[in-house]
This record gives C-alpha cells, structure tokens and sequence, in this order.
C-alpha cells in the first residue's frame, strides 16, 4: 500500500492502482491516523477530528475503523483504552518520506552531502499546496497548518541555495508561486526580488514589493529600500554579505509550543535588544532557541549570527574572539586587535541592519555585554542556566524552561525512536524510560537514541540499563547527561560545590535553607547564599506552597523549599559517594528532630504527652524556629515528606535515638492530619531500629505509640495491642522513663477497655494520672481524667463521671487549645446526659458545636453526635436522626471507628423509640461493620446485645440467641473478669 496526504487523500494497492477511499467520517478518520502515522492517537481526538467538538458514541468510531481495516487490514493497529495507530514506512507514506528527506537535508548542511538533491525529491512529493484537499480542512487543522509550515521551511530553504548559487532562473516560477501563496512572508519575498533583480526582469520587482506591503504586514524598511535601490541600478546590498551562521534546527521538536509562539512574537517586535531563555542543563534551551531562530529568520534579512560561549565548561568562550568571528563573516577585511575596537566597530556595522544574534550557553552577563549590537533593529536571543541581570540592556527574561510532562517526552521518544525501530507492544517500558528520564529532554533524546542505537534489544532492557547504571548511562555520541549535568558545578564557590555533595548524600525529598545550614554547619546566610547559587544555576528546582507536601497547608506557605530533579539527585548521590564523610547526614538528622520538637511544642503549648531521647537540642536557623513556633501544622505539612525520609535515614546510619524521637515527636501532628500511613510506617522502621540497636526504652515509647486510639481506630496494620502494651509499660518501668510510662499506661487502659475491661483500666488511668501530675505535664492530666470519666460512664456511674470530667474540662481551658477542650466538653456533655440533665448537656454540646466548626471533619463529627444523642434525650427523633445520619458520614469519612459505631447506636437507639426494630437492626449490622474490623470486642459485645433485644421484639428468638451467643463468646475470648462484664 502507498498513501498519498500531500495534496488530495489518496490510498493505492502495492501495483500502483488507486483504492476506493471510505465515505464520510471513516475518511476523516483514515487522514488523521495518516498525519499521525506510527504514533498511537486516542479515541477522543480522532471523534473530535471526525465529528467535531460535539462528539460522538464511540460506537461510531469503531465502525469507522473497521471499514478502515476492511482496506488496510493490520496496518490499523489497536491501542486498548486508548485509541488507534496507523503504520507506514517512509515509502509507503509520502508525509513521511517528505520529512526524512528534510532531515537529511539539514544534516547536509555542512557540505557532507546532496543537500539541493534531497530538498527537490522532498518538495517533489507534495502535488498541491494544501494536505488533504479533499477531506474537510476541520480535521486537526493544526497538524494541517504544520505541514505546510514544514513545506514552506524547506522551499525557502532550497530557494536560497538555488538562488545563492546562481541558478535563480530556474527557481523563479516555483518561488513567485510561494510568494502568491504566501505575500507576507518577508524572507520569500527578498529571495524572489533578487531573483528577479538577477534575472534581468527589473519590472516585476515593484509589484511583488507592492503586493507583499497589502498583505497587511508591518512593512520592513530595508526590504522597502533592497526593492527600490534594485530597480533604479543603485549599489544594491547584495554586494555586503549576509550571514546565515544558524546551525541546523532539531529535527525533533515537541512540547514547547505555547513557548514557542512566545519567543517568535517577541522576536518580530520592534525594539527588543535582548531575549533570554533559561532553565536546568538538558531542558531544551538551544533546541527551542534554533527552532525560533529558524522560524524567525525572515524578520531579519540582513542576517543571523552565531557562536556557541560556552558557558558551562572548563574554557568558555572569549567575547573577543567571537567578536572577531562575527566582524568576519560581516565581510570586515582587517578585524581589529583589542576588544574595544572590535565591539565598538561591530556596533557601527550592526547599526542600521536587522540582524538576529544568537548566543548560546552564556556564563553571565559580562560574556554576553560586548556583543550586543548598539543598534534597535537587531535583537540578541541569548541561552543560559541562569538569569543574567547584568547583561547591560533592557532584556525580556522568559519563564524557565521546566521538564515535560509523561504525555509530552513520550511523544518525543517516538519521534526519535519510532521511525527507526518496532516499538510496538513496549508501551509500558516506554513509559517507565520517560518516567525514569523525569521530563528533562535531553535524558529522553539520550534514552531514544540509545534504544534505536541498540535496535536489536528492547526498552524493556534499555529499562534495566538506565536504571541500574544512574546518569552515566544516558550519553551517545558526544553528548552526555552526566557531563551536562557535572557542568552546572564548575562555576560554584567551594561552598556551594560542598552543598551540592552534602545534599546528594540526604534522603529527604525537599531541602531549605535549614538543611543548607545543618549540611554545612554554617547556620548564618552563607548557608542560603550557597543554596541560592544552587537554585540560580539550576541544579535544585524552587517547591512553593502547598505543593511541597502534596497537602493543602493551614497557612500560606513561603518558597523556602527546593528539590532536585531525580536524575541530578543520582548524579549528586554518585559523586558524594567518592568523597570522604563529613557527617552531613547525620547533622541535617539533628537539626529535623531539633525543629519537629520546637514544633509539638508549639503546638500543644509545652512539651506534653510526648517522650524525647536523650539527644540534644542542635543550633538552627532563627528563621525556621520563628516559623515552626508561629505555625506548627503548616510547618509539618511542608516537612511531612521529610520528617518520614530522615526517620528511615537515621535508622540507616545507626542512630535509633534520633530515629525513634523523630517519629514520636511527629505522632501527633499524624494524628491531626489523619496521616496513617506515615505514623504506622515511621513507627515500625524506629521499632525495628530500637531492637536492633537493643534500645529498650525506645522500644517502649514507639510499642505505646503504636497502641494509640487514632491510629488503632484508622484500621492501620500492625498497631499495638494488649500484649505489646503490657510490655511497653514494663520496659518503660525498666528503664525509669518517667514521661512516656503515663502515656503507656493510658494506652494499655484504653486497649483493655476496647476489650471490654473496665477494674483494671480504671487502676491504670489513674496511675497514669499520677505520673502525669508528678511531671507537670497539664495536658496528660487533662487526657487521663477524660478517660477516668469515660471508664465511670461505662461503669453507669453517671455522677461520679461528671465531677472527673469537669475537671478535666477545667484543666482542657487552661491549656488554651481549643482541640483540647472539645472532647473534654463532648464527654462531659454525655456525661451530663446519662445523669439526666439535658440543659447542661445543651450547653456542652453547643460549645462543640462552637469550637467544631463543618470543616472541622471529625470535630464535628462528635459535635453532632453529642446533639443527636441530646435530641434523642428530649424525644425530637427528627432533629436527632438528621443530626445522626450527618455525623456517621463524617465518621466513616474520618476513619474513627469508635465514633462510627456509637453513632450507629444511637441511630438503633433512634428506631427503638419508634418502634422501627427493623430500622433499628440495620443501624446495628452497620454499627458491626467497623467494630469487627478494627477489633473493638467491647462495642461489638454491646452491638450484639441490642441486636439480641430487638429479634426477640421482632419474634425471632432464635437470631436473638445467636446474637448472645457472640457476645458471651467474645467475653469469654477476652478474658473479661465476672465484674466487668455486668456493665457490658
């Protein structure tokens, strides 16, 4: 088969003979596949092509398809759940062959070859001027319009050779035909003037000038006084020379579009001196710089310069020699010796001319002062790895370049690769290289060049390669990653070359001035001035806000946090690991634990209910103190991802002292945020680490950490229990921790109560109360007389439960925090319930109400909760099952399973006041749900015994005793003393 889009839509069989195209959509579809041959296009972009932006069933997509195989057969290949792929061979798509030609063609630049020979045979395919004449130009008109921009780059292209080496008489016909399709073009138009000029035919000049001034365009004065000088036999200018000195544009360019067009509207703008592109090593500067360069070219007819400065290697470039280049190739005899005479000279020539200067690769400002013209006409697009706010001119700075997204270095892989090698099947390994590559271009260049270098392997196995041997292994030819990168160091002060090592030694994810400061023991601004030099070269990208974490924060968050890019991370890694140790790691370890404690501090008001190693306190930035004290949460969210990676650091360096305190000391803002997964996580590395390290009492703080309620009620995986809690408080007996013995205690009492235990729970809770007490730790005291009074509710000692609860709601408002006083004044609300005053019950419940406000999530929750169960006291069954109803949402949502089931009870509670028993029974089986699966044997034994009560009211005795059946079973399991279990 041969397929022909370069003109009208044609499909012929392998003897030449034309095939019956398919009617209606099925064409649409056939020429978009067509325009992007070899490459997978999805669904919704081949119905929005086909049937337009309003869509279709996809359905009629497949029919269309299918009529597509019945005359192509398996060139249609299938992409499951994405889309459809045509596949062509460059003879047997002219698109194709068109574009290979081109490619070589630019490769001939240099001289290596035929280059006019290839440019005839590519523009030799198109048999009209518009692709696809014959299907509807609504068909991905931008892939269209492409095209034809690559059809008229290289005529242009082939023009100025024809024209340049004298054959203009040949070329005339062909170019004032592009000149009519494109009037504008100011770059068609000069060739053709010349042409003509030089072919004797004097009066055609004027009109092609005349028609190219109406086509609407800002008309180019030195095209005006080229034509005009032309016509009246005045020394034209041709006799000066005009420098192309453009190296070749890349042959593939994806994902820079919008900054492309950027770029190009600001070159044609008049009056730019100075246009800079910057970003990273291996983003894309000169690719994008060349493509807009070349696209740019017609604006400027007196010429475009070149020089490579290189900026980032051993021996940049002399602004002087290049200087002396550029005099030359503007046709200057005698370059002057010193550098003054050669930028003053080259500003008197460049004045009066439109010449585009391309610098690539700058140092800095200085390299790049001498070499701006003096004139408004020229424009200087200028590359570097930073910004140059020392250029000496008024300078546009665009965005920095940032890496692509998965989708686009896909794309840009299959360029490279695709029309080389088979990689059908290997979706998936394509996706973990560019993964792997993390969006910066030049990896994903390296990656596909080495996949087609190795065309007899796999991307799978190219896979294992990358991955196995770091940035050393994406480098081909003379170019590599690793050497790219290494050139962002040489312009550092040994300071930041020392924090640039110290940093690629760290686990963390995300760094700030902080880690700068601890990496070089240097807490004062050298430390962010070190940093800022990372930043500004592009070795470490900015992180702002929120975006850190991953996390919404409760503050706006400054930019104060960096991160690498993965592969410049490797490279950093590989490099300390050849220098010696300077315990960097192990400082930036110190620091964290010294800025997470500063911030539970804050956080709670003093340093409570936690238990700390005896490592010390180290010196850190003023800074990052005043923001830790002023705002904890948001401080740990935007060092959460940190906090978890020094955990396990420290684990691996041998420190179990650190590590378990780190992890506890972040226990609680765990806890606020609902971040189970990094409490249990954190945790068991710090466990492990106190056992290998033999750190008993650590290994008690981190058991009685994992048996906290929070975590046991988010249904985490191996959390603490009765077991492992009794031997948490017995080591923390053993090795005299006083502060986390009471918070051992309290949490065995609590896991016993979750058994059905009451007695000893109670004797725990008020041991722990006195150790609490002894500490002069307020917010323990506070917790454990909480508790007391939630035993004596159990015990149906209402009374008794009130004057505890009141205390500890007095203690709650001392501390200040109104999370604190919440659940004081939720219990004490039941509390005041149960002994059957409902108007301070009211009060109770209402000021919960008042601290807990919706957005509160599961504060709310128990708000709710509290007022369902008030409602339900005063016989309004309405208010309290929508109140009910709404907090076993934010309940389930919020992961508290205690609350959930009790919610549910008070929703069975709701039905047996109406009568509804088969209501009620559902509220139970719901209330089972989470009871059973996070192990709560006391709230299941009750579930159990109301669901007992209502079959026998439904006349179903023998559910009735099954349902006691469990519940004495579940006793039984637990060893629940006789005593207990009369309040069960």
């Amino acid at each position: 088969m041969r397929y022909r889009i370069l003109g009208n839509l044609e499909v012929c069989d392998a003897g030449g003979g034309p095939v019956e195209l398919p009617p209606g959509r099925a064409r649409a579809v056939l020429a978009t596949l067509l325009l992007r041959a070899n490459r997978p296009v999805s669904a919704e972009d081949l119905i929005t092509a086909a049937w337009g932006e309003g869509g279709v069933k996809p359905a009629q997509l497949h029919k269309a398809v299918s009529a597509l195989r019945k005359i192509l057969g398996p060139k249609v290949k299938t992409h499951n759940r994405y889309g459809y792929e045509v596949q062509a061979r460059d003879d047997e798509l002219d698109m194709l062959l068109f574009r290979r030609l081109v490619e070589r063609a630019d490769a001939r630049r240099d001289g290596s070859g035929d280059e006019i020979g290839d440019l005839r045979v590519a523009l030799a395919q198109w048999r009209s001027g518009t692709p696809l004449s014959n299907v509807p130009m609504e068909v991905v008109p931008g892939d269209v319009e492409k095209l034809r921009n690559q059809r008229r780059r290289a005529a242009t292209r082939l023009f100025e050779l024809e024209v340049g080496r004298g054959a203009h008489a040949e070329v005339i016909e062909d170019l004032a035909g592009f000149v009519a399709t494109y009037p504008g073009d100011s770059k068609l138009v000069r060739l053709l003037i010349t042409a003509l000029h030089r072919d004797g035919q004097l009066s055609e000049i004027i009109p092609v000038f005349e028609r190219y001034e109406e086509a609407g365009e800002a008309p180019d004065q030195g095209l005006r006084r080229f034509a005009y000088s032309l016509v009246h036999d005045a020394s034209p200018a041709l006799a000066a020379p005009v420098p192309r000195q453009l190296p070749p544009p890349p042959p593939y360019f994806v994902g820079r579009d919008g900054l492309l067009a950027e770029v190009l509207w600001l070159l044609r703008r008049p009056r730019l001196p100075v246009l800079t592109l910057t970003g990273p090593g291996g983003m894309g500067k000169t690719a994008l710089a060349l493509r807009a360069a070349h696209d740019a070219a017609g604006s400027y007819p007196d010429g475009q310069l070149w020089a490579d400065l290189r900026g980032t290697r051993d021996h940049p470039a002399d602004p002087a020699e290049v200087l002396g280049e550029f005099l030359r190739a503007l046709g200057v005899p005698s370059v002057p010796e010193t550098r003054n005479e050669r930028a003053t000279l080259f500003r008197t020539i460049m004045a009066g001319r439109r010449v585009l200067v391309l610098l690539d690769d700058a140092a800095d400002g200085a390299q790049v002062r001498d070499l701006l013209p003096g004139g408004g006409n020229c424009v200087v697009l200028v590359t570097a790895r930073r910004r140059l706010p020392d250029i000496g001119a008024p300078a546009h700075h665009v965005a920095p370049l940032a890496a692509f997204d998965e989708g686009t270095a896909g794309e840009l892989f299959h360029q490279i690769a695709g029309g080389h090698v088979d990689l059908t099947g290997e979706q998936d390994a394509i996706g973990a290289v560019v993964r792997l590559c993390g969006g910066l271009p030049l990896a994903v260049r390296m990656a596909a060049l080495l996949r087609v270098d190795a065309f007899h392997s796999s991307t799978g196995e190219l896979l294992g390669r990358l991955t196995s041997q770091g940035p050393t292994a994406f480098a081909y030819g003379e170019e590599s990653l690793a050497r790219t990168i290494g050139a962002g160091l040489i312009p550092l002060d040994d300071r930041a070359r020392r924090l640039f090592l110290g940093l690629g030694s760290l686990a963390l994810p995300l760094f700030a001035e902080w880690t700068a400061a601890a990496v070089l023991d240097e807490p004062g601004p050298a430390a962010a001035a070190a940093l800022a030099q990372l930043a500004a070269i592009g070795l470490v990208d900015p992180v702002r806000g929120a975006a850190a974490s991953g996390s919404p924060s409760t503050a706006s968050a400054p930019a104060t946090q960096f991160r690498f890019h993965d592969l410049t991370r490797q490279y950093a890694a590989g490099l300390a690991a050849t220098e010696p140790s300077d315990d960097a790691s192990l400082r930036v370890c110190r620091a964290l634990l010294s800025l997470v404690r500063h911030a539970h501090t804050a956080f709670y008001g003093g340093d409570f209910d936690v238990a700390h190693s005896d490592a010390a306190d180290v010196a850190v930035p003023a800074a990052e103190l005043a923001e830790a004290a002023a705002e904890p949460r948001a401080w740990f969210e935007r060092e959460r991802a940190n906090i978890r990676a020094t955990v396990e650091q420290a684990a691996a360096l041998g420190h179990a002292d650190l590590c378990w305190d780190l992890a506890v000391s972040a226990h609680e803002f765990y806890a606020i945020g609902g971040y189970f997964d990094d409490w249990r996580a954190t945790h068991e590395v710090a466990l492990a680490a106190c056992r290998a390290a033999g750190d008993r009492r650590g290994e008690g703080v981190v058991l009685t950490m994992l048996g906290m309620p929070p975590l046991v009620a988010s249904g985490s995986t191996g959390v603490s229990g009765v077991p492992e809690l009794e031997r948490a408080v017995e080591l923390l007996r053993e090795t005299g921790e006083r502060h986390a013995l009471p918070v051992a205690q309290r949490t065995l009492a609590n896991a016993l109560r979750r058994n059905g235990e009451l007695a000893r729970p109670l004797v725990l809770f008020t041991e722990a109360y006195a150790h609490y007490h002894e500490n002069g730790d307020l917010v323990g005291c506070q917790q454990a007389l909480r508790f007391i009074g939630q035993t004596r509710l159990d015990l149906g000692e209402a009374a008794a439960a009130v004057s505890v609860l009141r205390e500890a709601e007095r203690l709650a408002r001392d501390t200040g925090q109104a999370r604190v006083l919440a659940p004081a004044l939720y219990w004490l609300g039941q509390a005041h319930l149960a002994a059957g005053r409902l108007d301070a019950a009211s009060a109770g419940f209402g000021e919960v109400l008042r601290l807990s406000p919706p957005e509160s999530g599961l504060a709310h929750a128990y708000a709710l909760h509290g007022l369902g169960d008030l409602a339900l006291a005063r016989g309004d069954t309405d208010e309290a099952r929508t109140r009910l109803e709404e907090a076993e949402v934010l309940a389930r949502d919020s992961s508290d399973a205690g609350l959930e089931v009790r919610v549910c009870l008070s929703l069975a509670a709701v039905a047996a006041h109406l009568g509804q028993q088969r209501d009620r029974v559902a509220a139970l089986r719901r209330a089972l749900i989470p009871a059973r699966s996070y192990g709560y044997a006391k709230f299941q034994v009750r579930v159990e015994t109301a669901l007992a009560d209502a079959y026998d009211r439904l006349g179903d005795p023998a559910a009735a005793a099954a349902a006691r059946g469990r519940a004495a079973e579940l006793l039984d399991r637990g060893n629940v003393p006789a005593e207990d279990r009369r309040h069960a």
